[in-house]
C-alpha cells in the first residue's frame, strides 16, 4: 500500500515538482500489524522537520555523445563562499536532498571546469535555478551516483582497488592526518536510491535527525550516465522515447519493446574484445599451494615466461617439490627446467632475501625493467622527435598511475596521470644513464630506488610477477594527446635465484578497442543461503548460475560500459554525430543548523549512518533470463544474512543494536517489481518497496518526472511523526531475508538488487 502525502502544494516548494509524486512505503495501514503514529507523513522538505530549514544547490558537469558514457569523478567543486565561512568550526546538519539533471543556462559561480581539460562544477546559496530546465531520463539517463560533501579536514584519496558501496568506486574520503577536531563528521556520502529513480524517489529524513558535518568546504560527485538522446530532438525536447540506431547485442531485450533505451542496460557491443591468458604463479619463498605434477606440465609452464634451456627430473628431499626454475648465468632470461619428483619440505628460496628481478615488454613501448631490490635499471624505446610513455601499475589512465614520459628531444619527467588528462608532474626520482637515436627509435636508460619516492610515485615488485602497463605515444615533441595507446603486462622474473613455479591459473580480461584492458574480477558468485547466483541465478527457480557470473556468458553491465565507452557496434561509429550534450547533475541539499547537547537538553540532531549491501552478493550487476523467452513471467532472487553483514559504515567499537530510520532498495527500469526486507526471526516484514511508475493521471507519459517506464522507489522511513511507523531495532545476529522480484519476460542485462539506508547505534554519542 502506498499513499500520496501532503505538503507538496505548498507555498514553501521542493524543487522536483509534477509527475510521480513524492511517497513513503509504510505509511499509517501499509502492513498488517502496523505500529506508529497516525496521520499522513509531510514530505515537503521545507517544513516537514522541525526548525528552520535552508538549502543550497551544487551542479556536476556532463558531456557525452550518442551511445556514450560519463563514468568519472569530477573535479571538486568548492561550496558557496557564504556558507563556507558561516560553519567554519561550526556542524552542518543535512535533512534531506533532492537531484535532477537539468541544462543551466545561467551564470556558474565559481565553476571548477577547466577549458578542454576536467569537468567540473559549481554551487549556489540558496540558488540559482533561473535557466535550468529539466532532462527527460529518456535523453540521458543516471545509471547510478555518488556525491559526498566534505569539510575542511578531510582529503580525497584513491584506493588501491575498488570498493562495491553499492556501486564500484575507487574513490575514497578520509579525515587528514592532524585535524582540527574529531568529534563529529568531516565527510558524508549520499547515494541512497541512485539510478533511474534518483529524482523522484523521496529523499528526506525524520525530523530529529541527520547527516552531520563540520566545517563543510566542497562538494564531490561521482556520476555515471548514458548518453541515449536521439540527436533529431533537443536534449529538452519530450516526445517521448524515440529510439536512434542501437548496437546488434541490444536485440531481444525488454527496453527495446518499451519506453527507454536498451543503451541502458550496458549491452556488450562488439568495441569489447574477451580473451583469456593461462599463467603461473612464481615463488620465491613459502610453497606452491597448488604444485604442477609432472616434468611436461612443468617445462610447458616455464617455456610460456622464458626461453627453456634444458629439462630435467629430479628426486631431491633438499630441493622443494614440483617444478622449478633455475636461471642461467651466462644466457639471459633463460633457464633450465627442474622437476623434483618427491615428497619435501622445502622452501622456495628465502622468505628474508629479495632476489634480482628483470622483465621485458615489446610494443608501442619497448620496456625492460631490472632490479636488485634496491636500485632499478628502466630501459624505455619509442620514436625519436615524439613523446612516449609507460604507466605502471594500471590498465586504464582511470587508474591514476605512476608514469615515466620521455619527450621528443629526450627529457625525461615523471607524472601522476590524470583521467584522460596529463596530470601533475612528480618530483625527479631518475636519474638518467644514456640516450641514444638508432634508426628513428631513441632508446633511453636511467636508474631509480626500487621503493617509491612518495605515495604517488610507483614502488617495484620484489616478488616475481605480472605488473599491468599502459603504454602510448606521440605525434608532437611535448606530452599531449596520445597517437597510439594500448595495455600490456610486464613479467619481472628472477635472475640469479632459483623459483618455484605453481600450477597455472586462468586470467580472464575484457578490452575496449584494444585502447584499455580490465581484468575480470570481483564477480564471485556466492552460493546458497546468502546468494542465488550460483545455483538459481536466473531467478526462475532453475539450477543454472547467473549469466554473469562467468565472463564468457556476460551480455552486458558494468564490465562493458566504463568512462567514456560507446555502446553502438563499431561499424555505427559514422553515424554518431559530432554533437556532445552538456547538461548538469544537480543537486539541492536542505539543512539546518546543529545544536550540540547541554546538561539540560540533547543534541538537536542524531547523526545517521549508512549501510548497503547487495542481494546478489558479490556480482554487482546481473542478468534476468526468462525460461520461455517472450511468456509473462515474474523473477525473484533472495539473500539470506544477519544483522553485522548488512554493510554497516561506520562501526564503533562497540555495539549491539542498530535502528534503521530509512531504508530504500535500488533496482532498474523497466523490470523492477518490488523488494522486501524481512526480520527471519520473528516473520515481521521491516519494509516492503513498489517499484512506481510513470501513469497517465499524473501527467502525459512524455513529461519529466512521469516518463512511461521511469522508475520511482519510494523508501520505508520510521520516526515518532504523524504517518511515521516506529522504528525496528535489529542486531547484530539478527536473521534477515531480502528478495526482489522482477518482471524477466523478456532478458534483462546489466540488472541490480540492493538494499540501502541510514540508521543509528545504540552507542552513538550524538
Amino acid at each position: 500500500m502506498l499513499r500520496s502525502l501532503v505538503g507538496s502544494e505548498m507555498c514553501i516548494r521542493d524543487r522536483n515538482q509534477g509527475g510521480v509524486p513524492y511517497q513513503i512505503s509504510n505509511p499509517p495501514g501499509s502492513t498488517p500489524h502496523w505500529v506508529g503514529t497516525a496521520g499522513d507523513y509531510n514530505i515537503n522538505f521545507n517544513t516537514n522537520v522541525a526548525g528552520n530549514v535552508e538549502h543550497f544547490d551544487v551542479y556536476g558537469e556532463v558531456q557525452t555523445k550518442y551511445s556514450q558514457v560519463y563514468w568519472t569523478r569530477n573535479t571538486p567543486i568548492n561550496l558557496p563562499p557564504q556558507l563556507v565561512e558561516r560553519f567554519k568550526g561550526k556542524v552542518m546538519v543535512i535533512t534531506g536532498y533532492e537531484v535532477d539533471q537539468v541544462t543551466h543556462t545561467g551564470p556558474q559561480p565559481g565553476s571548477t571546469t577547466q577549458p578542454g581539460g576536467a569537468l567540473g562544477g559549481f554551487s549556489c546559496y540558496p540558488d540559482c535555478s533561473d535557466g535550468d530546465q529539466s532532462v527527460p531520463i529518456y535523453n540521458a539517463y543516471n545509471h547510478h551516483y555518488f556525491g559526498w560533501l566534505t569539510g575542511e579536514d578531510a582529503e580525497l584519496y584513491e584506493r588501491e582497488t575498488p570498493v562495491h558501496l553499492p556501486n564500484p568506486t575507487l574513490t575514497g574520503v578520509r579525515t587528514r592526518t592532524n585535524p582540527s577536531q574529531t568529534e563529529y563528521p568531516t565527510n558524508i556520502v549520499f547515494k541512497e536510491n541512485p539510478g533511474g529513480e534518483f529524482r523522484k524517489s523521496y529523499h528526506g529524513y525524520p525530523s530529529g535527525y541527520g547527516q552531520l558535518l563540520h566545517s563543510p568546504t566542497q562538494w564531490v560527485v561521482e556520476p555515471m550516465q548514458i548518453d541515449t538522446h536521439n540527436r533529431n530532438y533537443t536534449i529538452n525536447d519530450t516526445p517521448g522515447f524515440i529510439p536512434d540506431f542501437l548496437p546488434r547485442q541490444s536485440q531481444n531485450i525488454m527496453t527495446e519493446k518499451d519506453s527507454l533505451s536498451p543503451l541502458i542496460e550496458c549491452p556488450c557491443s562488439d568495441r569489447i574484445w574477451k580473451h583469456s591468458t593461462t599463467t603461473s604463479s612464481i615463488l620465491t619463498n613459502s610453497t606452491c599451494p597448488l604444485p604442477i605434477s609432472n616434468l611436461a606440465d612443468c617445462t610447458a609452464a616455464v617455456t610460456k615466461l622464458a626461453t627453456v634451456l634444458s629439462s630435467t627430473q629430479v628426486s631431491n628431499s633438499s630441493l622443494p617439490a614440483g617444478c622449478l626454475m633455475v636461471p642461467s648465468s651466462t644466457a639471459p632470461r633463460s633457464y633450465a627446467v627442474v622437476f623434483n619428483a618427491v615428497t619435501s619440505e622445502a622452501s622456495c628460496g628465502s622468505a628474508t632475501e629479495k632476489p634480482d628481478l628483470a622483465g621485458s615488454q615489446i610494443g608501442l613501448v619497448n620496456l625492460t625493467v631490472s632490479h636488485d631490490g634496491t636500485t632499478a635499471r628502466i630501459t624505455m624505446s619509442g620514436p625519436d622527435g615524439a613523446w612516449y610513455g609507460v604507466g605502471f601499475n594500471a590498465e586504464t589512465m582511470a587508474d591514476a598511475p605512476y608514469a615515466i614520459i620521455v619527450d621528443g628531444k629526450g627529457a625525461i619527467t615523471e607524472r601522476k596521470l590524470g583521467e584522460h588528462a596529463p596530470g601533475s608532474i612528480l618530483a625527479s626520482s631518475v636519474t638518467e644513464v644514456s640516450s641514444t637515436v638508432v634508426g628513428g627509435i631513441r632508446t633511453t636508460v636511467m636508474t631509480r630506488p626500487v621503493g617509491p619516492a612518495t605515495k604517488d610515485h610507483y614502488g617495484f615488485p620484489t616478488t616475481p610477477g605480472d605488473v599491468n602497463l599502459i603504454t602510448a605515444v606521440g605525434n608532437t615533441p611535448e606530452l599531449a594527446y596520445h597517437k597510439s595507446r594500448t595495455g600490456g603486462t610486464l613479467t619481472l622474473l628472477p635472475t640469479t635465484a632459483s623459483a618455484c613455479v605453481c600450477a597455472p591459473v586462468v586470467q580472464e580480461y575484457m578490452s575496449y578497442m584494444n585502447q584499455s584492458t580490465t581484468h575480470w574480477s570481483n564477480y564471485d558468485c556466492l552460493d546458497e543461503p546468502r546468494s542465488d547466483m550460483l545455483r538459481h541465478g536466473d531467478g526462475t527457480g532453475r539450477n543454472l548460475s547467473n549469466s554473469a557470473c562467468a565472463m564468457n556468458s556476460y551480455h552486458g553491465g558494468l564490465k562493458c560500459c566504463q568512462h567514456t565507452f560507446f555502446l553502438t557496434d563499431q561499424d555505427q561509429d559514422p553515424l554518431i554525430r559530432n554533437e556532445t550534450d552538456t547538461y548538469f547533475l544537480k543537486w539541492r541539499y536542505y539543512f539546518q543548523e546543529y545544536t550540540p547537547a547541554t546538561a539540560g537538553s540533547p543534541a538537536s540532531h542524531r547523526h545517521l549512518h549508512h549501510w548497503v549491501f547487495l542481494i546478489d552478493a558479490n556480482v554487482n550487476d546481473y542478468e534476468e533470463d526468462s525460461a520461455d523467452y517472450g511468456e509473462a513471467s515474474i523473477g525473484r532472487i533472495s539473500a539470506h544474512l544477519t544483522g553485522k553483514d548488512i554493510g554497516l559504515e561506520d562501526t564503533p567499537a562497540s555495539w549491539r543494536t542498530i535502528t534503521p530510520l530509512v531504508m530504500t532498495p535500488h533496482c532498474h527500469a523497466p523490470s523492477c517489481i518490488r523488494e522486501e526486507f524481512w526480520n527471519a526471526d520473528t516473520g515481521e516484514i521491516i519494509c516492503n518497496v513498489t517499484a512506481r511508475y510513470g501513469e497517465g493521471r499524473y501527467g502525459g507519459l512524455n513529461e519529466v518526472f512521469n516518463e512511461a517506464d521511469y522508475v520511482a522507489i519510494p523508501p520505508c522511513i520510521f520516526g515518532d511523526q504523524p504517518g511515521l511507523q516506529t522504528p525496528f531495532i535489529l542486531g547484530a545476529n539478527t536473521n534477515i531475508t531480502a528478495h526482489k522480484y522482477f518482471n524477466n519476460t523478456y532478458r534483462h542485462l546489466g540488472q541490480m538488487a540492493q538494499w540501502t539506508g541510514l540508521m543509528v547505534y545504540d552507542t552513538d554519542p550524538y
